[in-house]
């Protein structure tokens, strides 16, 4: 059973290092050990900072995997060898051992002859299509999707894997996960308001959502708007007359579509906030307005919107979660509904 042993001090920036490149963020000891409390690995990187740490080869993987996870580069905390031995094992099943053979060997020839290929005419990337014709010709649509989906878990073998230089996205530079949550700073490299990296990040932390600071919960409903096409206005923060974010349907629009406001609170939110977003409503001429919050709203809160026929609508923390995953996983975000 393999082990690899790290010096005093090492485990720790290993870990920065290969998080650095592969989620574009630096994150401190804390953030890290914050990142696992479940896993058991906590007090092995603190200990480590003074007393050096070996660790079985299989423990560091799991480990780098689900610091991988929680910091959203992936969507899962598995490394992804078992949903490989699954495919292996249906499709050994299902057409026998030469087949399943005879697929990794189309794969395996075309993808030297492809490497060498792209690397005489200066490409990065392989052309696939003479695979899949190989496939296609010997095994119809059926082995054509097989060798398809053998080409997508190496793929994201390949870019999840602390052992290779693969990663899923060139970043420009490194985000510090401190600025999501302390003083406020800008930081939009991958972005229009709020970066993508700490979208990926809250993701698969939705119960930091109420921690981070209360520009970026603003930053964050602007950029899920501005991502499905709308027109975006993120107000100064302060003085906005309690108007964070006007979002038009179209530039030509006079009027907002939405008014917005952003409460990252932890209590629910009562009736004078909605009676308050209401007016302004009123005041900006919008279609709707959107109470926005990491909680939910009061019930009483719920019966002055329903009693007065308000244009306002309840955007709580499972919502927002529901935004965060798509504009992570999927391709399309969903307006309110």
């Amino acid at each position: 059973m393999a082990r690899i042993w790290f010096a005093p001090g090492d485990f720790a920036d290993h870990l920065h290092e290969i998080i650095g490149y592969k989620a574009g963020l630096a994150s401190s000891i804390e953030h890290m050990c914050d990142l696992l409390p479940d896993a058991g690995y906590a007090d092995d990187i603190l200990s480590s900072e003074s007393k050096g740490l070996t660790i079985r080869s299989e423990d560091y993987e799991d480990l780098y995997y689900q610091l991988l996870y929680k910091v959203g580069v992936t969507d899962t905390p598995s490394q992804g060898l078992f949903t490989q031995s699954q495919f292996f094992s249906r499709v050994v099943k299902d057409k026998g051992f030469d087949y399943i053979s005879d697929i990794q060997n189309i794969y395996s020839k075309h993808y030297k002859l492809g490497a060498e290929q792209a690397i005489k005419n200066g490409q990065s990337s392989i052309d696939p299509m003479p695979m899949l014709a190989e496939a296609m010709e010997k095994y119809g649509k059926e082995g054509a999707n097989d060798l398809i989906e053998l080409i997508e878990m190496y793929h994201t073998n390949f870019q999840n894997s602390p052992h290779t230089s693969g990663r899923w996205e060139q970043w420009k530079d490194i985000a510090d996960l401190n600025d999501l949550f302390n003083k406020y700073q800008p930081v939009v490299s991958h972005g229009t308001f709020l970066d993508q990296r700490f979208i990926n990040y809250l993701s698969n932390n939705v119960a930091k959502l109420g921690d981070i600071h209360w520009r970026k919960f603003e930053e964050l409903i602007s950029e899920c708007f501005s991502k499905s096409g709308y027109k975006v206005e993120l107000g100064p923060g302060t003085n906005d007359d309690g108007v964070d974010v006007r979002v038009w349907n179209d530039s030509a629009q006079a009027h907002p579509e939405f008014i917005i406001q952003c409460k990252r609170y932890k209590s629910k939110i009562d009736k004078v906030t909605v009676k308050g977003l209401y007016a302004d409503v009123l005041e900006a001429q919008a279609t709707t307005g959107l109470l926005v919050t990491t909680s939910e709203f009061s019930p009483g809160a719920r019966t002055t919107i329903s009693a007065r026929n308000y244009p306002i609508k309840e955007i709580n923390g499972q919502k927002v979660s529901e935004w965060l995953k798509a504009l992570t996983w999927s391709s399309k975000f969903t307006q309110p509904s």
